[in-house]
């Protein structure tokens, strides 16, 4: 199985790896986009019910400012 590349609170970009499925490592949090939350700027930290999570997209990583080379397999 493939790592899970996703959106946290609209502020951190990671993965969730599905050896650990309930964390979620970081690959860049924005502090411009924390707001009142502060970020996940701890890696890996805990998955919890009230995090809004959706899948990242390459505009994402745009966004973020991370390079996409090698997490997309077009």
């Amino acid at each position: 199985m493939d790592i899970q590349l996703v959106v946290v609170d609209e502020n951190t970009l990671g993965y969730i790896d599905p050896i650990s499925p309930t964390y979620v490592s970081v690959l860049r949090c924005s502090g411009l986009r924390a707001g009142s939350s502060g970020g996940h700027w701890n890696s890996p930290f805990a998955l919890l019910p009230y995090y809004k999570v959706r899948p990242a997209t390459l505009q994402d990583f745009i966004d973020y400012n991370v390079s996409p080379v090698g997490y997309f397999n077009n």
